[in-house]
């Protein structure tokens, strides 16, 4: 707790005016950042990669929501065999079911067909296709053609491209 200089009163940490007299309070104690549930990420290690990868087929489709901040998109997508992941021009555009060319992939290093997400046996995967910028998992570097867990709330980058997924 922060008590008010001007008035006394006790204010929770993290309180930046005193709800009694308005003073400002940052001087007084410290502040502190609450760590968000999804960006947990930068305090987990790395995922193994998958070593005994079995690609499954899904009974139902799930619909993953992928988040682009940079551009304030969301779109949903239904998984029912694979989502491919890249840049498209317009006559490319059915080749990808997660086109990133309007979130300015280009500039941000989005290759044409970067990644691919799966379902696998252990859940679903991403692969990295040999990129040029390379794909990162919650900032963890991840080696080309080798599959990896994804989780619901994991950071993805494609280049410097940040996605939020969610399933």
């Amino acid at each position: 707790m922060i008590t008010c200089k001007d008035c006394g009163a006790q204010q929770p940490d993290g309180t930046l005016f005193c709800d009694e007299c308005g003073c400002y309070l940052v001087e007084m104690g410290t502040r502190t950042t609450v760590i968000l549930p999804f960006s947990d990420f930068a305090y987990r290690t790395p995922p193994p990669p998958i070593a005994d990868f079995k690609p499954a087929s899904l009974d139902e489709a799930i619909t993953i929501t992928f988040i682009i901040p940079s551009s304030r998109r969301r779109l949903e997508l239904k998984l029912t065999d694979q989502i491919r992941v890249g840049r498209a021009d317009e006559p490319l555009n059915d080749l990808l079911e997660l086109n990133l060319a309007a979130d300015d992939g280009a500039e941000m290093g989005v290759s044409r067909t970067h990644a691919v997400i799966q379902p696998a046996s252990e859940g679903l995967v991403i692969i990295d296709l040999q990129s040029t910028n390379g794909t990162l998992l919650n900032n963890s570097p991840l080696s080309p053609k080798i599959p990896y867990p994804i989780k619901n709330g994991d950071e993805l980058r494609f280049g410097d491209l940040l996605v939020h997924i969610l399933f």
